[in-house]
C-alpha cells in the first residue's frame, strides 16, 4: 500500500526538506516562484527615480532625507509556483506492486513538500489510453486528497507506456509556471523526447525520474525461463546464463546513459532509482 510508505516519520523528515524545495522553486529558471514583473509584493527589487503618478507609499523617504532626491522602490511580484507530477500508470509500472507503490509514494512525497510551501500541485496519471487527474491542490490540508487519489486509481490491464502521446494530451492544460516531474520507467513504446520538449516549450523546468523494481536491475530468475512482456504480452523463452545477465546489465546501463544524455541536452534533470533506495534518500537526491 502507498500509505504504508508515507509514515508519520517519513512525512516529518520531508518537513525538513522545505528549504531545499523553496530554493529550487525560487530560482531564475523557468518555473521560478518570483517573476521579473514589477508588482506590489513585499520583496524589494530596485530603485528608480520618482515620476509623477508613482504611488507615494513606494517613495523612499529615508533616501530623500539623505540625498534630497525622490526615488521609488520597485518590488518583484511573487507568483505561486506549480508542481506538475506526470506519473506513468501503465502496466510496466504496475506489474510489480512494490515498484508502483514506490513510484506513487515518490510522487506523493514531492507533492507534500510543494503543498507545505503553499505551491499548487497538479497530478496526472497517464497511460496509452487515458489520463486520470487530481489538480489545483493548493495547501497542506489537501495532501490526504492526493494520497486518496493515488490509492484509488483505476488499473487497466491493457494500458501501455506512451509518454509522448500522453504528455501531448496535456498541451491544453494550465500547467502554470513551475516544475514538471515525469515519473516513469521510460519503457515507452512511442519514446519520451517530444514529451520533454513540449514541457520545456511551456516554460517548465523538467525532471525525468526513472523508477525501476529491484528485480529489473538485478534479475532474480535463473535457469530456463519464459518471459512475458507486461504490456504487449509477447513471450520469449531463454536460459538465464551469466552471459545473458551480463548483456542485460550492459543494455540497462546503456539505456540509463541514453536518458541522462538526452536530459542534459534538453536542460532537464535525470534521476534513476529502484525501490531498494530509501524513499527519503530519493527525494533528497531530487532536491539537491
Amino acid at each position: 500500500m502507498i500509505r504504508d510508505l508515507l509514515t508519520n516519520e517519513h512525512l516529518a523528515r520531508l518537513d525538513t526538506l522545505d528549504i531545499a524545495i523553496k530554493k529550487r522553486l525560487s530560482g531564475n529558471s523557468a518555473g521560478a516562484r518570483k517573476s521579473s514583473a514589477k508588482g506590489s509584493s513585499l520583496e524589494f527589487s530596485d530603485f528608480r527615480e520618482y515620476t509623477q503618478g508613482d504611488d507615494l507609499r513606494r517613495v523612499d523617504w529615508n533616501g530623500y532625507a539623505r540625498f534630497g532626491r525622490l526615488y521609488t522602490k520597485l518590488f518583484n511580484e511573487e507568483r505561486q509556483a506549480v508542481l506538475n507530477i506526470i506519473l506513468d500508470g501503465s502496466m510496466s509500472m504496475r506489474h510489480y506492486e512494490a515498484k508502483w507503490d514506490y513510484a506513487a509514494a515518490f510522487a506523493a512525497s514531492a507533492a507534500y513538500i510543494a503543498l507545505n510551501n503553499s505551491d499548487m500541485v497538479n497530478i496526472f496519471v497517464v497511460d496509452s489510453d487515458s489520463t486520470q487527474r487530481c489538480t489545483a491542490l493548493t495547501s497542506k490540508q489537501s495532501f490526504p486528497k492526493a494520497v486518496a487519489f493515488l490509492e484509488g486509481l483505476e488499473q487497466k490491464n491493457s494500458s501501455k507506456t506512451a509518454l509522448n502521446k500522453s504528455v501531448s494530451s496535456l498541451a491544453g492544460e494550465r500547467l502554470g509556471e513551475g516544475i514538471s516531474l515525469i515519473v516513469s520507467d521510460f519503457f515507452s513504446e512511442d519514446g519520451y523526447d517530444s514529451a520533454v520538449k513540449l514541457l520545456r516549450s511551456k516554460k517548465q523546468t523538467v525532471s525525468m525520474v526513472q523508477i525501476l523494481d529491484r528485480s529489473e536491475v538485478i534479475p532474480e530468475e535463473k535457469g530456463n525461463v519464459k518471459l512475458i512482456d507486461s504490456e504487449t504480452k509477447n513471450t520469449r523463452e531463454l536460459e538465464m546464463t551469466p552471459e545473458i545477465l551480463d548483456r542485460y546489465a550492459k543494455a540497462l546501463s546503456s539505456f540509463r546513459n541514453e536518458l541522462k544524455t538526452f536530459a542534459l541536452k534538453n536542460e532537464a534533470g535525470f534521476y534513476s532509482f529502484d525501490n531498494s533506495t530509501p524513499l527519503i534518500a530519493a527525494i533528497g537526491e531530487l532536491l539537491k
